[in-house]
């Protein structure tokens, strides 16, 4: 190690501080974004200029810009943090098998569906086991899986597809339904078919978030026609809201019938989309913990239809 850092004369601050001005192209930019001020800031990259005996910055009274020393030390610093990050989430994962921790990313729709009734029978019979919960979009959920931040996704069926890095098992099985405004000449009916569709304005899950949508899309494609997608939320809370509020129609899981509202009617679709609770999981996982829960739900936990 350069004694430059063994002496304490460089140090992680300085080149964290330094990067984020290169970055930012700006101190007192660079400065809010660390949230510290802008004078101990300006110090310590001072101080690590005076230690490299070189000008890492072009300074004016508006902007800086990067010397050829400073481009040179910008990409040498974005390896160093990279390699960091890496070196901490290897050591977290390897910390999470010892340790029986299970990092688990989370719909928010899924505790409507039987799934704290899972989670406490997966206690019940793995008392040693800490599960711990981001409430996380099926999109972020995987990208989580693949950094190694999370051990487990949990989401809707949709989102199990098109994934081949991914492994899936359903945890609770259900299809989607139709939610109506209370004041929609389809109100009073008992089941409809998705054809009968075609020119209702739906409200439907961010495509970017989630592939529930296109799935949706394509099983309306299957019957002739595209959905008229009149608004794309983040939320399925959201989809309800929009329902209720006469704006748009939309097919739901069925675990939402839970959510009663004097606004919105529940009808059942003729034909059965599936919306099944899964969990994802990385196809090489050697977590431990990870086994012990798959091996809970194929051996030890039967998914009932409908289960809330």
């Amino acid at each position: 190690m350069h004694d430059l850092i063994t002496s304490g004369r460089i140090t992680f601050r300085m080149l964290r501080y330094f990067h984020q001005v290169a970055v930012s192209g700006h101190f007192g930019r660079a400065a809010e974004e660390l949230n510290i001020s802008k004078s101990p800031m300006s110090i310590q990259i001072k101080e690590l200029e005076v230690a490299l005996g070189l000008s890492l910055f072009e300074r004016d009274s508006r902007n800086v810009s990067l010397t050829a020393a400073g481009r040179l030390l910008q990409r040498e610093c974005e390896q160093i943090f990279s390699a960091l990050d890496h070196a901490i989430t290897k050591t977290q994962k390897l910390g999470r098998a010892v340790n029986s921790t299970l990092n688990i990313g989370i719909v928010s729709s899924a505790f409507l569906d039987g799934f704290a009734n899972l989670l406490s029978d997966f206690r019940g019979k793995h008392p040693d086991c800490t599960l711990n919960f981001t409430e996380l979009a099926p999109t972020q959920q995987k990208n989580a899986l693949d950094a190694g931040r999370i051990d487990l996704g949990i989401c809707r069926h949709g989102d199990t597809l098109n994934s081949p890095s991914m492994n899936s098992i359903i945890l609770v099985k259900e299809n989607l339904t139709l939610a109506v405004p209370s004041t929609h000449p389809l109100k009073d009916r008992r089941v409809v078919s998705l054809a009968e569709l075609k020119e209702e304005d739906m409200a439907v899950l961010d495509r970017t978030m989630s592939q529930a949508t296109p799935l949706l899309i394509a099983k309306c494609r299957e019957h002739g026609f595209y959905p008229k997608t009149a608004f794309e939320v983040i939320e399925p809370s959201t989809l309800l809201a929009l329902v209720a509020s006469g704006q748009a129609v939309a097919l739901i899981s069925d675990c939402f019938r839970s959510q009663t509202s004097k606004n919105v009617r529940f009808i059942r679709l003729k034909e059965e989309i599936p919306s099944d609770l899964c969990a994802i999981y990385k196809k090489q996982n050697d977590s431990k913990v990870v086994r012990k829960f798959l091996h809970f739900i194929e051996f030890d936990y039967k998914p009932h239809f409908g289960e809330t």
